[in-house]
């Protein structure tokens, strides 16, 4: 994504002859310093980054009107603090979004690792980043995390607008956004598998579950055996659901599903 439109007022960031000048310092004495320690122009390279969903980018995608070696300057410094890698020449890849984001808001962490993913042309979901594996829980445990904002159309505090980036946001970015049209929430879960593709909407007023198998299933196998894996997808569906209102549905909601399942027959099931 690029813009023509100058971020600052600074004279120098246009296009005048700039010099890299490492000073006296060290390769490891910069590579040694606290990384939170950032100048405005690395932040707003870090700010453009987060603004604009970047993973893979090239210094264009940034849409900064500075001098060409300024921008290479800033990004080299981005790598010494290992926030971002050079992957090809003019090719650069964000090492950690999260810590990215907490230089820029200053809030700490928690503890807890998100994996990034990101979608391909076919709204599939794929790892982003072999930095950030996926969790490992004990069987029967299921995790949810989130939310997430996902397909946002929006509009960044410097007047870009973002539209179906592929990048599930964190709430906290919220702050780098002046307006948003329209977002989708999403919490991610683990320690149950779909196969498939589960999806629940409404058509002629009534809401349809229906169960997409993956391609070549049903074929292989029949239709009694596609009937059976509904269930067993609706169940896990369930379960999902389940423990996401649990750990993360406010108060009035965990208690109105309580009671929809107890008015859904579950003292006849005890009882049996």
């Amino acid at each position: 994504m690029t813009s023509s439109s100058p971020i600052s007022s600074d004279p120098r960031l246009g296009s005048e002859a700039y010099k890299y000048s490492l000073g006296n310092a060290s390769r490891k004495d910069r590579t040694s310093r606290d990384i939170t320690r950032l100048g405005p122009k690395e932040k707003e390279v870090l700010k453009r980054i987060i603004e604009l969903g970047l993973v893979f980018f090239s210094p264009k995608d940034l849409g900064l009107n500075w001098d060409r070696r300024r921008v290479n300057d800033v990004l080299k410094r981005l790598m010494n603090k290992n926030l971002i890698t050079r992957v090809a020449r003019g090719l650069y890849k964000v090492l950690s979004r999260r810590e990215i984001i907490r230089i820029l808001i200053n809030k700490p962490l928690p503890s807890l690792q998100v994996s990034e993913t990101r979608k391909d042309s076919h709204e599939t979901r794929s790892q982003a980043s072999p930095e950030a594996p996926s969790r490992v829980y004990p069987k029967r445990i299921i995790y949810v995390e989130g939310p997430f904002l996902d397909n946002l159309d929006a509009y960044t505090c410097s007047g870009k607008r973002v539209r179906g980036d592929r990048v599930d946001r964190e709430l906290r970015e919220l702050a780098f956004f002046n307006r948003i049209n329209y977002a989708e929430i999403l919490y991610k879960a683990e320690g149950v598998e779909i196969f498939g593709s589960l999806v629940i909407y409404q058509k002629h007023g009534k809401v349809r579950i229906e169960w997409r198998p993956p391609s070549g299933f049903v074929k292989r196998n029949g239709i009694v055996v596609g009937l059976r894996m509904y269930w067993e997808m609706v169940l896990n569906a369930f379960k999902l659901l389940l423990h996401s209102i649990l750990q993360h549905g406010p108060l009035d909601i965990k208690q109105r599903m309580i009671r929809a399942i107890v008015d859904a027959g579950l003292k006849t099931i005890i009882c049996v």
